[in-house]
Formats: C-alpha cells, structure tokens, sequence
C-alpha cells in the first residue's frame, strides 16, 4: 500500500498522459496560479519552520459546546486540517484498554496477524473488546460529530450530525524501533484524484486557477467519489472519512515515533493537484503516484511540501488527534522514546449513502469477526478467544455501527 514500505513503483500507460491532457488546465491559467501558489507556500514553510508543533491546533473535549468546537478553534482546524483534542477518555480508561489489548493479542498470538511479520507493531485486529468500547465511546461519538460539522454538502448527501464507526487496526510501536517508517503521503486514492470525475469535481476551483477560493470542507463531491478504482482488501479505505485519527493510549510526541503533519491544507492540496501538469514533469507521470496505492510524495517532485512537516505536539493516553482526509502526513522514522507508542486508529466518518452501505457490509462482518470490507481478507480473527460482541457497545456504539 505504500510506496516507503516497499511497494513498486509503477510506470503509468499512455491513457495517463491522456487523462492529463484531457484535464489540463490553460497554460496562462496554469502558470500564474502556479507562481501565487509556490510563492504562498514558501511564506507558509517559513512560518511552520518557526511554530513548528504549535502549528497544530489544541482543544480540551471539555471545551466543546453543544457538540461543536469553540468558534475560534474551528477557524484553525479549518485552516491547518488537523487538530488535537485532549481528554477524549480518561488516562486511565486509555492506559487500561492498551492492556487489554495486548492482553488479546498474546492470548490469540498464533492466529494474529501483525506487520512487520517480524515484530509486528501494527496488528490485524479489529474486535478487541477494548477497541469496540473506545470506538463507541461517547465522548469520541461526540468528537467525531464535531469534527463532521465542519464540514457541509450543497446536496444534502451528509449527515454531519450521525457519526458511523469505520473499524480500523491498532498500533503498538515499541520504542527503540526504526522499521515502522511511513513516508510522507496523503491516503484517500492516489490517481483517483485526476481519474474519477466525480472526485475530480472536488477540485474543480484548483484546476480552474481559483486554488484560493477552494474550500476543502465542501462535502458535496466527496460523498460520490470513486476513492478505489483499483480493487479492495488492499487497506486502502473506500469511502469518505472526514477526517483520520487515532486514540492515544500512551505517552507520545517529537523524538519517539511521532506523527508528522503538513498543516497548510490548500496550498498543499493545490500544490499537489497542479504538480503533475508541470513542464519537468513527464508526460504519463502523476509525480509517483502509484494506482491502488496511497498518494506518496517524493522529494523530485514535493520537497516544498515535505518540508512543511511538523510533529504533533505531545500526547497523553485519552488524547485524540484528527487530520482531514486530503492533509499530508507521515511517521518519524526512529522511536526515540522509552515507551511503547499505542494507538487505536478510530477516524471520523459521517452518515451518507456510500458509508452507510460499507458500514452494513462491515456490520455483517463482525457479527462472525470476519476482517473488515476495506481490508486484506485473512479473518484471523475468526477462531480468536475473547473478541467483542454487541454487549460490549452502548446503543449509540450499535448505532454507529448499524446494528
């Protein structure tokens, strides 16, 4: 799934070099949103360079209010595409679902599978008791319906006030490790972005030389989106997330294994949109980008916008921290700490028509603890001891999930 990890490079046909041409923006136009672009994303390097970690917003859950963020904060979230929202769970209720976690996976250790194969951090395992209570939690409900409500659809396609459950892996990164190494990437597709009409119309404003006027919590498009073209069971997630996330369940932050962030959310985007139609760029290339795979970015052809990264500022177990579905990120390579770097991966998703489908499919799945639609079919959790089950959600968890 990612190219950093090991996947081939792919040398894209000649229906690529088509499909540019056929979306091409005008030289003209091309060129002078190009040079306002590049110049506004070295003002917004030089700023990151000097906030670095304070780039990223921060807000206690006790601050929302009905549900929502603090006006204040969601103009920053809006801005930067990410947020860390503190106090989600107790520590303590986070400290004790890691243990309960490994607890699952020693008791069920021949039948699990994990990557690396070696020493796996991140582990195929999806209905651990814990990770079903996290998930349905209703402070992480609530945060989830915050973050949803950033966003709006002309169409009416979205729910932002019903949160639906995407049921994700769990990572144990221990510390002293330099294998679990993610490049700098965006998920959501990878050529879709150009190739999909549907999701293309997200960006139209981009490839019209209007990247300023693009509002990247428009949902109307998104809802439709043909995000994998290119099959399932890859881990790649087919539907629309509004935003990524993760529960801390340990100590974490700069120097142990930390999630790095790029939050310029339009000059980025813009950036990487307009990249491939670039006169250094060759004609059948997307700048590397490999279909069926993440969207990777290489320093050829994104060292702008990979020196825009930043690690999150720290975090404490029952921390959360949400990044919009477009916004780049990637994994320091070496965990530097003196702790194991826990997270469940929980991320926001709202109630449409193509989540709601997915989420019925991924609701029969569990009801056997089959893996999930979205992932590589193994079921290795199908014979496993102590797996959850519909008692250990509350009736917004079942909901959430459409059971």
């Amino acid at each position: 799934l990612f190219t950093s990890l090991g996947a081939p490079a792919a040398e894209l046909g000649k229906e690529y070099g088509e499909l540019k041409e056929r979306i091409r923006p005008s030289p003209d136009v091309l060129r002078a949103s190009w040079e306002r672009l590049q110049q506004s994303v070295a003002a917004a390097s030089a700023e990151l360079r000097s906030l670095g970690s304070d780039a990223v917003p921060k807000v206690d859950f006790a601050e929302l209010v009905d549900v929502s963020f603090p006006t204040s904060v969601a103009e920053q979230i809006r801005k930067r595409g990410c947020v860390v929202v503190r106090n989600v769970v107790p520590s303590e209720a986070a400290i004790s679902a890691k243990a309960a976690a490994e607890e699952y996976i020693a008791a069920n250790r021949e039948k699990l599978i994990g990557f690396p194969r070696d020493q796996p951090m991140v582990w195929e395992v999806y209905w651990c008791k814990e990770q079903m209570r996290m998930r349905g939690h209703p402070n992480m409900l609530a945060t989830q319906t915050a973050l949803n409500r950033l966003w709006h659809c002309e169409n009416h396609e979205v729910d932002v006030d019903r949160p639906l459950t995407y049921c994700d892996r769990l990572r144990i990164r221990k510390a002293g490790d330099s294998s679990f190494t993610l490049g700098p990437h965006v998920d959501g597709g990878s050529t879709e972005r150009w190739e999909d009409a549907e999701y293309r119309k997200v960006y139209r404003e981009i490839f019209q030389g209007r990247w300023e006027n693009y509002d990247a919590f428009d949902a109307t498009h998104r809802a439709s989106a043909g995000y994998d073209l290119y099959g399932k069971n890859l881990g790649a997630c087919s539907i629309f997330r509004s935003f990524q996330g993760w529960l801390s369940l340990s100590c974490a932050g700069q120097g142990r294994g930390a999630l790095l962030l790029a939050p310029i959310l339009r000059e980025a985007t813009a950036y990487l949109m307009l990249r491939p139609f670039m006169e250094d760029v060759l004609p059948s290339s997307f700048c590397g980008v490999n279909p069926g795979k993440v969207q990777d970015l290489f320093p050829e052809f994104h060292q702008q916008l990979i020196d825009c990264l930043v690690p999150i500022p720290d975090v404490q177990p029952g921390d959360t921290v949400w990044w919009h579905c477009d916004l780049i990120h990637a994994v320091e390579g070496v965990h530097g700490g003196s702790e194991d770097a826990a997270v469940f991966y929980i991320p926001a998703v709202p109630f449409c028509e193509k989540n709601a489908v997915y989420v019925q499919a991924q609701a029969q799945a569990f009801k056997v603890h089959q893996t999930p639609p979205d992932f590589p079919a193994n079921h290795c959790e199908v014979n496993c001891v102590g797996q959850g089950t519909e008692d250990d959600l509350s009736h917004e968890g079942r909901r959430a999930m459409a059971l």
